[in-house]
């Protein structure tokens, strides 16, 4: 154990780790639901998953990547990058569907796709242009106006775009696997067991992050009144430029991903993730697939990210052969919902 493992750096690290856009969208995805216990039973299916990983030395030091090259090989290894590129290329989709509700306050007409395709363009053309992204300073005030944002749409009452999940045979499965989306990041920040204090406080941001996601698409207990329709614009077109970046800043890290795939250029892989992500969008307004469909992909590539790296984690360390990949895994995290890839 460090000097300067504690509670508090363990929770911070999580949080920071876990909450961004995802504050956002699945509050849009999901309300209104009236029982937050989906969301609950997730949190502590991942507390459980991070003792596990814990236990196994944690990924903290060497990133998820790392972790299950060391334990199950380079075949799992890449499997687990290419869940990566996959899982985010099309939760642009979803990101970029977010940003265009936001912006025209719920409307999920052919207008709202029509808009989502000119955030995922714009983005991928801003990520060719200027390679580079934001510093940590600007990431931390990122995450506190996203969390400033969503905070006010809940005190607020709305509008959040989006119908939340229907159907009842489905609502679980509409509610645990979007739900997922929120919660990249956490893969690659858990401590190792010996960090008892940071490895607390990781449970600690878990439980907070869990109590956040499961008040913010809550349904109200009374019926809320409407923002008035400036603050709600206001509140709209900040929230839709927020998504804006993280769509940016996703379509960065995928196109790292797919360099780490293929050994082919950075802009390459911005085009190739730019382009399954308009295909995603495609398909669903054909399909007239809302926000929450949008998020499945992404979250069952998430889910299995997790059970890949818990399978590594019940597994020896096999005898390493280092490589230039075992530098760059921790560098290069995918934010998802969560964290920059600037």
């Amino acid at each position: 154990m460090t000097g300067t493992d504690t509670w508090s750096g363990g929770a911070s690290q999580a949080l920071g780790a876990v909450l961004g856009a995802g504050a956002l969208l699945l509050p849009a995805a999901l309300a209104p639901q009236p029982h937050p216990w989906t969301g609950i039973a997730v949190a502590g299916v991942l507390a459980g998953w991070c003792l596990l990983v814990a236990a196994a030395g944690g990924t903290e030091d060497s990133g998820p990547v790392a972790f299950v090259r060391d334990r199950l090989g380079p075949g799992p290894a890449r499997a687990a990058t290419a869940l990566y590129f996959g899982g985010f290329a099309t939760g642009q989709a979803g990101v970029a569907l977010g940003a265009a509700g936001f912006a025209s306050l719920g409307d999920s007409g052919w207008r709202a796709y029509a808009v989502a395709a000119g955030v995922l363009c714009s983005a991928a053309a801003y990520a060719w242009c200027v390679p580079r992204g934001l510093s940590p300073a600007g990431r931390r005030l990122r995450l506190a106006a996203v969390l400033a944002l969503a905070v006010s749409w809940r005190a607020l009452g709305g509008p959040l775009p989006g119908r939340g999940p229907g159907g009842e045979g489905w609502g679980a499965f509409l509610v645990a696997v979007p739900l997922l989306f929120g919660w990249v990041g956490l893969e690659g920040s858990v401590p190792a067991v010996a960090r008892r204090r940071a490895l607390g406080g990781t449970l600690l941001g878990i439980a907070l992050a869990a109590a956040l996601y499961a008040v913010l698409p809550a349904a109200p207990a009374t019926a809320a009144q409407a923002p008035p329709p400036a603050a709600a614009a206001a509140l709209g077109l900040g929230s839709a430029a927020l998504c804006w970046t993280y769509c940016h800043t996703n379509l960065q890290a995928t196109a790292a991903r797919w360099t780490e795939l293929t050994g082919r250029t950075r802009r390459r892989g911005l085009v190739a993730a730019g382009l399954i992500a308009l295909a995603v969008l495609a398909l669903g307004r054909a399909a007239r697939w809302d926000l929450p469909v949008l998020l499945i992909g992404p979250g069952a590539a998430t889910a299995a990210l997790f059970t890949l790296i818990a399978v590594a984690a019940v597994r020896r360390p096999r005898p390493q052969e280092h490589t230039d990949h075992d530098h760059s895994d921790r560098l290069r995290v995918l934010e998802g919902a969560a964290r920059s890839a600037g």
